[in-house]
Parts: structure tokens; C-alpha cells; sequence
């Protein structure tokens, strides 16, 4: 086994304890569960309602003191894509500055990653620098990856997820759910295009679905409340849902 991959089978085996994770409800009738999926919705549920106060800090945009004062795209989930000592930089950057309503440098907050430590990958607490850019594929990716998917192809675009769907043989489309030939999972990313271009321009993680009335709960970053977002009981088949990828266990 490579030193990378042994990193990685630390990650997994280290993932749940990660973070203070919340509980996950999940609606409707049992659904078999296959691969990575309810782990990744006890992710996306944990960075919502974690009680570590800086897991707190990330549900909001800005310079890393909480309370949203910012609402400048930065976020910490594109600085730990972005971070050059990453074992998982995804090889773009981001600007250290605010994209939407200022230019004030984006702040730092401690978290989780693999770094060389005497050149041994290991999984440290480091200060993560917080970068800016449109951060909802980068919040979906972070759950994937910590929640034991394969994350290879995704970037920061939001149909990024689509394609790799398409790629996976993961991809289902509202048509499918409306007419029962899919039921959506805790730990699909669902797409929305909300611009009618056919691409997706959002995305969320899926933490519930309840089959009786076609209804999910997902956890979503990027809002337009500038914060990561608890969506409750949304419609799987609306006019701007795209899909749903399933994810590929790593």
C-alpha cells in the first residue's frame, strides 16, 4: 500500500470521529442503503449542527468570527480545497478576498486535513485559510470525501456532480424519481438548475427522503442567506431539480 493510500484508509477509518456529528432522521419508508451515503448525510448534518465552535464558524460566509457579518463568499470548505499543503488539493486557488459585497481578506479557523508531518501524510488540526468563490460543490465534495466516496472528477463547478453521475452510472434524473423508477438517498447531491440552461448551477447533499410525498431534507451551502442551510421537505420532482448523483465508495 502507498503512503497515499494508507492516508486514505486512515481518513476513513478516522472520518466519523472527525467532527461533532448530529443525528440523522431519515423519512419514509427503509430504503437499503448502499455504500457511502448515510455516512456523508451524518456529515453534512454535522457541519450544520455541530456544537464545536469551530465547526460553527464555517456555517457562515465571511472572515472566520461567525455571525455572517462578511457575506464576501469566503468560506472554509474552498480553502480546504484550495490549500497547497493538502494531501487533497484539488490544484486551483481562490482569492483571499471577498467576491460579493467586499474586498476584506477572508479569515482562518482551525480544521481537520492531511499534511506532511516529517514527510508522513498525517491528519492534523491546522489553520485553514479561508478562500472565496461560489462554495456549494466545495461543501458537497468536503462530505463526500470525509464521508468515504470517491470525490475523483468534481471540482467547484455544481455540475461537476452531474457529470460524474453521468460518468458513474449514478446519475437520476426528476423524471425518474416522478415516475418511481429511482428513489433519492441520504448522501446523493441533488442539482438544480435555477437559470434553465439545462446545467446545474447548485447543488445540496441529501440528509432524509420520504417516498409518500416525494419529499427530501438536505443540507446546502452557498444560499442565498450566505450560510450553509437546513432545506426541510422539498419537492424531489420540482421544475429546477435537475437530478441526483449517488455516490461511489472510494
Amino acid at each position: 500500500m502507498s503512503v497515499i493510500d494508507a492516508a486514505k484508509t486512515t481518513a476513513v477509518a478516522g472520518a466519523a470521529l472527525a467532527l461533532s456529528l448530529g443525528c440523522l432522521a431519515t423519512a419514509g419508508p427503509a430504503h437499503a442503503a448502499a455504500g457511502p451515503g448515510p455516512l456523508i448525510a451524518r456529515q453534512a448534518m454535522g457541519q450544520f449542527d455541530s456544537d464545536n465552535p469551530e465547526v460553527r464558524k464555517r456555517m457562515y460566509e465571511g472572515d472566520a468570527e461567525g455571525a455572517g457579518s462578511e457575506r464576501n463568499n469566503c468560506n472554509y470548505y474552498t480553502g480546504f480545497w484550495t490549500a497547497r499543503e493538502n494531501l487533497r488539493w484539488d490544484r486551483t486557488s481562490a482569492p483571499r478576498t471577498g467576491t460579493i459585497t467586499n474586498h476584506r481578506a477572508c479569515g482562518t479557523s482551525k480544521g481537520q486535513m492531511y499534511v506532511k508531518d516529517h514527510g508522513v501524510w498525517t491528519k492534523k488540526k491546522v489553520d485553514v485559510k479561508w478562500t472565496s468563490r461560489a462554495w456549494c460543490a466545495d461543501f458537497a465534495k468536503y462530505t463526500w470525501y470525509w464521508g468515504r466516496a470517491g470525490v475523483s472528477g468534481l471540482n467547484a463547478a455544481a455540475d461537476s456532480f452531474r457529470a460524474y453521475g453521468r460518468s458513474h452510472g449514478t446519475w437520476h434524473t426528476r423524471a425518474q424519481v416522478a415516475a418511481g423508477r429511482y428513489r433519492p438517498r441520504p448522501g446523493d447531491v441533488v442539482s438544480y438548475d435555477n437559470n434553465g440552461d439545462g446545467r446545474a448551477d447548485h447543488v445540496g447533499v441529501l440528509t432524509s427522503y420520504g417516498s409518500a410525498g416525494k419529499v427530501y431534507h438536505s443540507i446546502e451551502g452557498n444560499t442565498s442567506l450566505e450560510r450553509l442551510t437546513y432545506k426541510k421537505r422539498q419537492s424531489a420532482t420540482a421544475g429546477r431539480v435537475l437530478g441526483y448523483t449517488s455516490p461511489k465508495t472510494r
